[in-house]
Parts: C-alpha cells; sequence; structure tokens
C-alpha cells in the first residue's frame, strides 16, 4: 500500500503554496475518479456463501481501504452469472420475494448491483451452498483512505497526480491557479484514463482489442 503522501511530491512541485491537506484531498478524489472510470484496480473477491431464500450480498473489499465499484465477472458454482441492470429486472420477486404467487427459488443464472454495496442474486437460491459466488470485482478507495494499493502509484502516479492538480488549478485567487495549465492536466488526465481502460480490458494478454476511445 502506498500513502497518499507519496504521491504528494508529484503535485506541490506545481502547485506552489497549496497546503498538503489540500493537495491529499486532490489526489484522493482523483484516485477514486480514476479507478471509477477505468475499471483499472481489478481483484477476485473472496468466495461467498450463499443462503437459501437470500437474494441480496454485501460486497465486502478483497483490499484494505478500498470498496468494491462494479462486479466484473460473477459465477454461482461453475454457472456463469448474466449480469442486468436493475432497470431491465422485470420480475418483483427479485425486490420482493412475497410478490411472486409461486416459488422462485432455484439455481441463480442472473446478477445485478442496486448498489455498489450490494449484489443481487435471481432466482433466488433454494440452497445453502458454501463459498458458492466467485466475483472478480473492480475496487476504488474509500474516501477516508489514506493509502491506496500499490499499483496506483507504480504504474499510474503521474495520471492520478495529473488529475489532483487539474482540480487545484481552477481554484481561483491562488498562486498556483492556471486555467491554461489545469486544462492541460485534465487533458494528461483523461489520456490516461483511456489508456487504462484499455489495460483493464486486455490484461495482460498480447490479443488485439478494439476499443473505442470516449470523452470523459
Amino acid at each position: 500500500m502506498k500513502s497518499y503522501d507519496e504521491f504528494l511530491p508529484y503535485v506541490l512541485l506545481d502547485c506552489p503554496g497549496v497546503s498538503d491537506d489540500a493537495a491529499i484531498g486532490a489526489l484522493a478524489s482523483a484516485a477514486i475518479e480514476f479507478c471509477e472510470k477505468s475499471l483499472i484496480l481489478q481483484r477476485d473477491a473472496d468466495p461467498m456463501n450463499i443462503k437459501a431464500g437470500v437474494t441480496d450480498y454485501d460486497l465486502d473489499s478483497p483490499l484494505s481501504g478500498h470498496l468494491v465499484h462494479k462486479v466484473m465477472k460473477a459465477w454461482c458454482g461453475m454457472t456463469r452469472l448474466t449480469p442486468v441492470a436493475p432497470d431491465d429486472m422485470d420480475d418483483p420477486s427479485h425486490y420482493n420475494p412475497a410478490a411472486s404467487p409461486t416459488p422462485q427459488d432455484g439455481q441463480p443464472t442472473h446478477f445485478t448491483q442496486k448498489d455498489e454495496r450490494t449484489i443481487s442474486l435471481w432466482k433466488t437460491p433454494g440452497a445453502d451452498a458454501a463459498k458458492a459466488l466467485t466475483m472478480r470485482v473492480a475496487l476504488k478507495p474509500s474516501r477516508a483512505a489514506t493509502s491506496v494499493d500499490d499499483v496506483l502509484f507504480e504504474d499510474w502516479v503521474d495520471v492520478i497526480s495529473a488529475g489532483a492538480k487539474a482540480s487545484l488549478m481552477i481554484i481561483p485567487n491562488k498562486p498556483f491557479c492556471s486555467p491554461q495549465m489545469a486544462a492541460f492536466n485534465q487533458g494528461a488526465f483523461v489520456a490516461g484514463i483511456n489508456k487504462a481502460m484499455i489495460k483493464a480490458n486486455k490484461g495482460h494478454t498480447r490479443a488485439n482489442l478494439s476499443v473505442r476511445m470516449r470523452s470523459i
């Protein structure tokens, strides 16, 4: 784990007069946004037990000081679960099991995220199963975190620092205020996010992958 203090030299040099607290706050916001948009920080979640009749399960991060931002893939036993957006889930029993006139318990085939802290299975599990729920998840630092995963520093310190500097340099009436440099750093931040998106999708393989760049 790397403390935000270790990121400070990459910001303070270009933002003379900024306090350490302000710089760390900007770094934290940039790190969170970077992880949310790029999905670069992915880990295997600890296998979870499922319970008969229970649809919703709390998402616990496998990394201290981080939160689960998105479930990338999920399996129940050996069955790959199909992701469904909450708005596309038409069965009311997904939200209220009592709404179904007939039992819906069985082998889960789909999952959705009602929020960033919960994964919901459908169909509702029909039996208890130990360590049956397997997930690959994308993480982000929590707002209270004082340190982040090493990879965010080792591979992406310049990108996250650019995001922090972009937000600091638009603060008016400060010695480090510079709209021109804020725009430059914002461009570097967006380019870094796009680069990380490609790496997150492709991983460390050499397979070809077509990704359409998008504005952020």
